[in-house]
């Protein structure tokens, strides 16, 4: 007979889960989980040990030497998180979540990248709250990132958004192969979104501009293409990817357009039939989050759509609501929310949905 672990048991697991979640970027740096997927069966953390080693060359042996200890307790820890198995003492092997990391590389620069930079600011939280008489909401450029940054004493971090600290820390390469990929796609835009019930085909016929859609904040135009795959006659000039990152590079097959919704410029596109935020609003605080949907808001048509893509607001995704505090002061957002903040941008909600898992759909237009 299956009986749950005790309370306390329970308990524990959760709150002890924070140190273990620091050896993740361990178990990246030495490839674990890849070699563990490469071996194909159990191995002890010596034998996991000498594969590593003899992939690596000696330079990167002399720069970071492993040693069997540090693998049996970065594998320890990854099997109490149960991102792999621990088969018995000091006996690992690969499991399902093992091989998804490992055949989704994105999926792991995710994973070092919220077991860095929000288990670096998360400590800072209650500190912040206390020192600063448990003034809230946090301010995007003032959040427990940037508190622990004073802190140290790294006065021109503390000043920076989060994202500006990754840059100079050189780890926006990494998080921009996170989105790309993320931790596992739902689908593709297209289909997830047509499976909601949305009418897609209605939303990219229309013939009143010849812009289709235009993806604001669109990293490296993943969504873009999709559409693209879906309806294989729009054109590039159909397809406006906006953007404000060095990195992106070149992204063929649509329109590259440089714009940066942070600062006192307006969408520079105006009565396209789509605007599309991706995973965008739940880094902002309500008042950015305000000034960026009025923005598009004035750029819009009667006949223009604005469609939000977050996850939704509920217990699967409360620990990425409180990172997303933690990091930018941002939220994921209940449909109350949605429509207030519609409200006062001159907009209505049109259409909802809000799966269980992966991205919802929201859909606004002008009143």
């Amino acid at each position: 007979m299956h009986t749950s672990p005790p309370p306390g048991a329970v308990l524990a697991a959760t709150v002890t889960s924070s140190a273990a979640l620091g050896f993740v970027p361990v178990a990246i740096r030495f490839q674990f989980f890849t070699v563990l997927v490469q071996i194909a069966k159990s191995a002890t953390s010596q034998q996991i040990t000498d594969f590593c080693n003899e992939l690596r060359t000696e330079q990167d042996k002399e720069v970071a030497p492993l040693c069997p200890q540090l693998t049996h307790d970065t594998l320890f820890a990854m099997a109490g998180l149960g991102l792999v198995d621990l088969v018995e003492d000091d006996v690992y092997e690969a499991n399902e979540i093992t091989r998804h990391m490992v055949q989704m590389p994105s999926a792991q620069h995710g994973a070092l990248h919220f077991t860095t930079e929000p288990l670096f600011a998360a400590p800072f939280l209650m500190r912040k709250l206390v020192d600063s008489n448990f003034e809230y909401p946090f301010r995007e450029l003032d959040t427990p990132t940037q508190y622990g940054y004073k802190l140290l004493g790294e006065i021109d971090l503390a000043k920076e958004h989060t994202y500006s600290i990754m840059a100079r820390q050189g780890r926006m390469d990494s998080f921009n192969q996170f989105m790309e990929g993320k931790f596992g796609k739902f689908g593709k835009m297209p289909e997830r979104v047509k499976a909601f019930g949305y009418d897609l085909d209605a939303a990219v016929s229309g013939t009143e501009n010849p812009v289709v859609m235009v993806d604001i904040g669109g990293g490296r135009g993943e969504m873009l293409l999709e559409l693209k795959e879906a309806y294989p006659s729009l054109g590039a000039s159909a397809l406006a990817l906006q953007e404000f990152n060095p990195d992106i590079g070149s992204v063929p097959e649509v329109t590259q357009m440089e714009w940066n919704f942070k600062a006192d410029s307006p969408q520079p596109v105006d009565g396209a039939l789509n605007y599309s935020l991706t995973h965008i609003f739940h880094n902002m605080p309500d008042l950015d989050t305000l000034d960026l949907m009025q923005k598009v808001s004035r750029a819009m048509a009667p006949y223009s759509r604005l469609l939000i893509h977050e996850f939704t607001k509920n217990k699967n995704y409360g620990k990425m609501h409180a990172t997303m505090i933690t990091l930018f002061g941002g939220r994921l957002r209940s449909s109350a929310e949605w429509k207030r903040l519609a409200a006062l941008s001159g907009l209505k909600v049109t259409f909802e949905s809000y799966p269980e898992v992966g991205e919802g759909l929201v859909e606004m237009r002008k009143l």
